[in-house]
């Protein structure tokens, strides 16, 4: 019975220290504490944008997405509605010159890139370099295997060679393509190459000799083996035979 009572002074305490919290009034008085209610409040205002921007990629599908080229670059523009939302949330985010901190907030030492950039080197088995990353708030959305996807149908096959220090969200979005049905991957060590699956065979299995040249631990795709009704040591002849 002590211990109740004892619980209930407690409660009845805590509700005293309660209403005597700061109230609105009071905190916009401290420099500090308004200072931080006016980045929650623009925050709140640039969330409302991002939630949009994140559903619209959630939702598009990677046949959707659109790549402009600029010399020897690519730029991914996905499609017309989110290309809009995005150069919105830019000009709002970044024409704002008191705006340094709530940017910090937004993209969290992430990339402040709106749009991908990528290289494909076409002497190199269309190996892919991403020059800037994404920003996280369009992380861990299914966006990056989208846009992948999207090069390897447009442009048949694309490589990622280990040597090259490929990032931790590179390796996840590969680990997708590889498991993707639409999609051929073949690994050399930890080089990756995936092929569109309805890339000529003739071409991929040009392509599969120059990417096997250097020899290490083989991995092949098995939709690959069993479309084309081979073995694994049948496909090694063929790709070791000049």
């Amino acid at each position: 019975m002590k211990k109740y009572e004892k619980f209930l002074n407690d409660i009845s305490d805590s509700k005293e220290i309660f209403e005597h919290a700061l109230n609105s009034e009071k905190i916009e008085k401290i420099e500090r504490l308004k200072s931080a209610n006016d980045i929650k409040s623009i925050l709140n205002m640039f969330n409302s944008d991002i939630d949009i921007i994140k559903s619209e990629l959630m939702n598009i599908n990677f046949d959707e997405i659109k790549i402009d080229k600029d010399d020897d670059i690519y730029i991914i523009k996905y499609n017309n509605k989110i290309h809009a939302l995005l150069l919105a949330f830019k000009a709002n985010l970044f024409n704002v010159s008191d705006n340094e901190e709530i940017a910090n907030k937004i993209f969290v030492d992430g990339y402040r890139e709106l749009f991908l950039e990528i290289e494909i080197h076409e002497e190199n088995l269309n190996k892919i370099d991403i020059l800037n990353g994404l920003p996280n708030f369009m992380k861990n959305i299914g966006l990056g295997k989208k846009i992948y996807k999207k090069l390897i149908k447009d442009f048949n096959y694309i490589s990622s060679f280990y040597g090259y220090e490929p990032s931790i969200d590179s390796d996840m979005v590969w680990v997708s393509i590889g498991k993707d049905k639409d999609i051929f991957t073949f690994i050399n060590d930890n080089n990756i190459i995936s092929f569109w699956n309805d890339f000529d065979y003739n071409e991929i299995i040009e392509k599969l000799k120059e990417f096997y040249n250097i020899k290490g631990e083989i991995f092949f795709d098995d939709d690959f083996i069993k479309r084309y009704n081979l073995t694994d040591t049948e496909l090694t002849d063929i790709i070791n035979k000049m």
